[in-house]
């Protein structure tokens, strides 16, 4: 074991991902106090509809969630041959795309926000539109951050990614004793403060001459549909489900399910910051034709380690962590926490494995991500008397998820990472 500490601590991935780790911890505890101080503000119901709100943001998202991760790996193809004209080229590039399809589907969302707000039993659509807006400033400043990830500037990164947790924090509390809708106004103005703070350290760009780069859009196509449905899947899986509590709960269950999805998701992103990190260095690796599955190894140990600790915990002292962070309020959520932080263990142990494969040009992994989300939909749908029966759900799918991409990948490997398996 001691032996096994030094290598991590000597491992390049390791260095880098406490590097990540410690902007991501801050940047939890900000996330942490945000719903503790704005949880207490709005109380169980509006607490429901703000989560709700949030989760749609989540799945609104995909689009961006998948455009980082296919930037992240063309910028690290950009690093591993040194060169930041064509990084530059590629920025301008997907800048003028985004804003061209971006700013007319404004006028989408405000037609069908009325629909929207009526499914989640919310009082009005005009908070969704302030969730498209959120998404669209987040959208924009993606871009830079696959930038920063691909070139592998992590401590930027992690300056960045806690301090707008922090400021967010300090946004949102005077807001939310106005409401639901001042909270999200809240959210949007935190996004856009720091969409322009996130080009500073991406200078080095501008300091060199554009040059074309070699991707047509079939190849970007190709890679980006796959990676589209793989995480709009995996994104399905940690949203639906409080999507579906507030349409088929009442306002008070909806409130203490959205509590038990905040305290249990401390999980996944107490880990996230090795998938953060393995990505773009597997993508590097990959394009050089040196070994990854070293590092895929240590993240899957790491990542199991982090989250079987929180979960024991969870498990042990229940009452004590709701109490903590949301107080007494919410009490009812101390039972169902340990079960739900079984299910995210599962799920964060699912995230490295399929960015592994992403990493590698798998793209393959989608079919078993938007099996297992439709699955998840479909038995919610059908099964769901009470919230034991959602996360019991939740624990099988990911589980059998865990089996296939873990199956999924040793295949693979064992193919010499062909990157058409």
């Amino acid at each position: 074991m001691k032996h096994l500490f030094k290598k991590i601590a000597v491992h390049g991935l390791a260095r880098d991902s406490v590097i990540v780790f410690v902007g991501s911890m801050i940047s939890n505890v900000g996330a942490y106090l945000y719903h503790l101080i704005i949880g207490r503000i709005l109380g169980p119901q509006g607490y429901g509809e703000l989560s709700s709100l949030i989760s749609l943001l989540y799945i609104f998202g995909v689009p961006t969630i998948v455009l980082q991760t296919v930037l992240v790996k063309y910028f690290s193809n950009c690093k591993a041959k040194g060169s930041f004209s064509q990084a530059r080229y590629l920025f301008h590039k997907m800048m003028v795309v985004l804003l061209a399809i971006l700013i007319p589907m404004i006028g989408l969302f405000a037609f069908c926000s009325p629909f929207i707000a009526e499914f989640l039993h919310l009082p009005g659509g005009r908070v969704v539109i302030w969730v498209y807006l959120s998404f669209f400033i987040t959208t924009l400043t993606a871009l830079s951050i696959s930038v920063i990830q691909g070139f592998q500037l992590f401590i930027w990164y992690s300056v960045l990614t806690a301090s707008g947790t922090i400021l967010r924090v300090l946004i949102s509390i005077p807001f939310a004793y106005n409401g639901v809708e001042m909270t999200m106004i809240a959210s949007f103005l935190t996004v856009t403060v720091f969409y322009m703070l996130y080009f500073l350290p991406l200078r080095f760009l501008f300091r060199s001459q554009e040059e074309s780069f070699p991707v047509s859009k079939r190849d970007f196509l190709k890679y980006s549909i796959p990676t589209f449905l793989t995480l709009l899947g995996m994104t399905s899986l940690y949203s639906m489900d409080i999507v579906l509590v507030k349409h088929y709960f009442s306002p008070y269950e909806a409130g203490i399910y959205s509590s038990v999805a905040v305290l249990g998701k401390v999980i996944f992103y107490a880990s996230a910051a090795i998938g953060t990190v393995l990505f773009p260095v597997i993508s590097e690796r990959f394009a050089k034709g040196k070994d990854t599955f070293s590092i895929i190894r240590l993240s899957v140990f790491l990542v199991t380690f982090a989250s079987v600790g929180v979960t024991a915990l969870y498990t042990v002292f229940p009452r004590v962590v709701v109490h903590f962070l949301f107080g007494t309020s919410y009490d009812g959520a101390a039972s169902f926490l340990g079960l739900f932080a079984i299910f995210i263990t599962f799920y964060s142990m699912v995230n490295i494995i399929l960015f592994s494969c992403l990493a590698l040009e798998k793209m393959h992994i989608y079919l078993f991500t938007c099996c297992a989300s439709l699955l998840q939909i479909i038995l919610i749908t059908i099964f769901h008397e009470s919230l034991f029966h959602i996360i019991y759900i939740n624990m099988g799918v990911t589980f059998a998820l865990l089996m296939g991409v873990g199956a999924y990948y040793w295949y693979g490997k064992n193919q010499h990472y062909h990157p058409n398996i």
